[in-house]
C-alpha cells in the first residue's frame, strides 16, 4: 500500500515529535503492508510555530531516508506538504512555496472544519489555475460536507481528488465524520484512503485494518484502487482510477 498522507517527518508540526518517533510509524506501516508514504507536514496553518521551505523540508526528508536505511527498513518516504488553504494560497503557489505530492501535479489542501463553501471553490480553482489538481484532505470531516454530502460528490465528478481518512471510516474521528465516510464510499465518490497518521499510537500508521474492512464492507477492488493503485498513479503522476456510483 501506498500512503498519501501521513506526519511523520519529525519535528515539524503536531505530528512525529522525533525521530524515535518516525521511525516507529515506519515499523508499523511496513508490517502493515505500506511500502511508500508521502510525508505531509502541515503548512501555511495559523496556530504554526514555524514555517519550513520546500527545501529544508527535503533536507529533513533526506536525513530521515537515511535513518530508515540505517534502521533496516525497505519502506520508502517521498516528499509532500499538507497546504491549509488561506487567502495567501494564490502568492505562495506564484512564488513555488508549497510541495505537491511526491513533484506530482496533484496538492493536498485542507480546511478549517467550518470552512464556508465559497472559500473552498476558490482553493479549488485557485489551485487548478496553477496547473495542479487539488486533492481535497479529509473533506468527511468538514462541517459544509457533513452537511451536504453531494457537495464532495461534485467535487469528485469535476476531478478534485477525493481523500478520506482512515480514523473517518473506522469510527474513531466522530460520529459524522464515519457516517459522510461511508456514504462517499457507497456511493463510489472517493479516491483514496490514507492514514493522516500523527504518533504510532492514536492516529497510527497502520492501514491494514481499514483495508480490511472496506474490503469486507464493499469490495476487496474497491480497498485496492483506494489504498494501492489511485495512490501509486498520484505519486507517479497519472491519472486516477474513476470509480462508478454504486
Amino acid at each position: 500500500m501506498i500512503d498519501l498522507h501521513c506526519h511523520i517527518l519529525p519535528g515539524v508540526d503536531d505530528g512525529a515529535d522525533c525521530l524515535a518517533t518516525s521511525l516507529n510509524m515506519a515499523r508499523m506501516a511496513w508490517a502493515q503492508g505500506t511500502d511508500l508514504i508521502v510525508a505531509t507536514p502541515h503548512c501555511c496553518r495559523p496556530d504554526q510555530s514555524q514555517r519550513l521551505s520546500p527545501a529544508a523540508l527535503a533536507d529533513r526528508l533526506e536525513a530521515l531516508n537515511r535513518a530508515l536505511r540505517d534502521d533496516g527498513s525497505r519502506l520508502k518516504v517521498l516528499p509532500g506538504m499538507e497546504v491549509f488553504a488561506t487567502p495567501e494560497l494564490p502568492t505562495l503557489l506564484d512564488r513555488g512555496e508549497l510541495a505537491s505530492l511526491a513533484g506530482s501535479r496533484y496538492l493536498l489542501v485542507e480546511f478549517f472544519f467550518p470552512e464556508a463553501v465559497d472559500f473552498m471553490e476558490f482553493t479549488f480553482s485557485t489551485v487548478v489555475e496553477h496547473g495542479l489538481v487539488p486533492v481535497v484532505a479529509h473533506p468527511e470531516r468538514y462541517a459544509a460536507v457533513q452537511a451536504n454530502p453531494e457537495l464532495a460528490a461534485d467535487w469528485f465528478r469535476r476531478g478534485v481528488i477525493v481523500q478520506l481518512n482512515k480514523g473517518s471510516v473506522l469510527g474513531q474521528l466522530g460520529s459524522g465524520a464515519k457516517k459522510t465516510a461511508w456514504w462517499l464510499l457507497r456511493h463510489g465518490f472517493a479516491h483514496v484512503i490514507a492514514s493522516d497518521a500523527h504518533t504510532a499510537f492514536f492516529r497510527n500508521s497502520g492501514l491494514a485494518h481499514v483495508r480490511e474492512t472496506v474490503s469486507n464492507e464493499l469490495s476487496w477492488r474497491y480497498a485496492q484502487i483506494l489504498l494501492e493503485e489511485n495512490p501509486r498513479c498520484i505519486v507517479q503522476d497519472l491519472q486516477v482510477i474513476p470509480v462508478e456510483e454504486g
